[in-house]
């Protein structure tokens, strides 16, 4: 309504002011008016001309008076354009923004969807867990309950233990039972061994008398112990022939690898008579090879001696096999070692053997002579 009616005023201020313009230019026709000295056709145009203006003028005013919008665009197009530039401007960096922020939520919505699948597996494996926990917790119920009935037998166990290491004690407490064994009223027996030395190749003669002497004053202390007496010589208890050091000095100096030295008992010695002692002298070479079988015995538990006995004896077989063999001995005269803690496993395994058996010492590494004692390994092969 507001155009319609603004249209209607435009066509009658119009119509109005170019019908004065007519009248006044048939006016001034008629009378043959001029103006500025012009003649009255030229006049008559000009009217005209001035007629048109004036229409063309009061119909802007009157837009300008009737409309706010054509005030504007009149006055303020130059603003109104450098505006429309301006949100022209922060409308595309706006839409840069969206742009952009659409990125992000795409990237975020992304990452959401990771987090959810990684949360839903973590919500999986907590699952997993917890039933795991729950299946572990009735186990340990059950086991707390078989460890409170099994806590009766594991004392007793104990207490067997403690009884059979107090045996196996006293048992290795018979050294007698590993070779050598003397009478009452014996100090030594003929061939025993008393001590051996090991003397490394490549020494002086002074340097190997030295190492000599110091060997036979251990020799003669151990026989001093045991009750052997010498009233003559060098020593207080051993009697060696003459010449016998200066003989093995020789040797020795002239063996190009170790060699292995041991005083033996000639013959049977009473307490208050001093040792005939000679020396015997071995090279320091490979004996026994691993897993060597010393000694094998079957064992039947039904009719043979107890299994202890048993190995004693065995040990003490594999003991006199080895000295005859020329290893060193130990100072306790013993050529071969068996753990105490073997010893005790046979025990326990021996309780529940029903039927006859294979008792078996082998040597547990490659051994020299000098690598006294040897290590051995009981088996049991059932």
């Amino acid at each position: 309504m507001y155009g319609l009616t603004l249209i209607l005023t435009l066509a009658v201020v119009g119509g109005v002011i170019a019908y004065i313009g007519d009248r006044l230019g048939m006016k001034v026709g008629r009378k043959k008016l001029t103006l500025f000295g012009l003649r009255p056709k030229h006049t008559s145009i000009v009217v005209t001309i001035v007629t048109g203006v004036f229409i063309a003028t009061a119909s802007i005013v009157v837009l300008t008076i009737v409309s706010q919008d054509v005030r504007t665009a009149l006055f303020r197009m130059k603003e109104i354009q450098e505006e429309l530039a301006a949100v022209q401007l922060s409308y595309d960096e706006m839409r840069l923004q969206r742009d952009n922020a659409q990125l992000e939520l795409e990237e975020a919505q992304t990452s959401l969807a990771s987090a959810v699948e990684a949360y839903n597996q973590v919500m999986d494996d907590l699952q997993e867990a917890q039933a795991a926990v729950e299946e572990q917790r009735l186990r340990i119920a059950e086991n707390q309950e078989i460890i409170a009935g099994m806590s009766t037998q594991i004392t007793e166990l104990e207490l067997e233990a403690s009884r059979l290491m107090a045996e196996i004690e006293e048992l290795w407490g018979y050294r007698l039972a590993f070779g050598q064994m003397r009478g009452a009223n014996i100090a030594f027996n003929a061939s025993e061994v008393i001590s051996s030395v090991v003397i490394e190749p490549g020494q002086s003669r002074a340097a190997i008398r030295n190492a000599l002497d110091g060997f036979l004053n251990t020799v003669d202390d151990i026989a001093y112990r045991r009750g052997a007496r010498s009233t003559d010589g060098d020593y207080r208890a051993i009697y060696l022939r003459p010449g016998v050091v200066d003989f093995a000095v020789e040797e020795l100096y002239t063996a190009d690898t170790a060699r292995i030295i041991r005083a033996v008992s000639e013959s049977n010695t009473i307490p208050g008579i001093p040792v005939v002692a000679y020396l015997e002298i071995y090279p320091d070479q490979l004996v026994y090879a691993k897993h060597t079988v010393l000694v094998e015995r079957v064992w039947n538990p039904m009719r043979d001696s107890e299994i202890d006995r048993v190995i004693l004896d065995m040990l003490n077989q594999a003991n006199v096999q080895a000295i005859n063999l020329g290893m060193a001995v130990n100072e306790d005269l013993e050529a071969v070692l068996l753990p105490g803690s073997a010893f005790l496993e046979a025990l326990f395994v021996a309780r529940d053997i029903k039927e006859p058996v294979t008792i078996r010492l082998v040597v547990a590494e490659d051994t020299w002579r000098s690598d006294t004692p040897i290590p051995i390994e009981l088996q049991i092969i059932r």
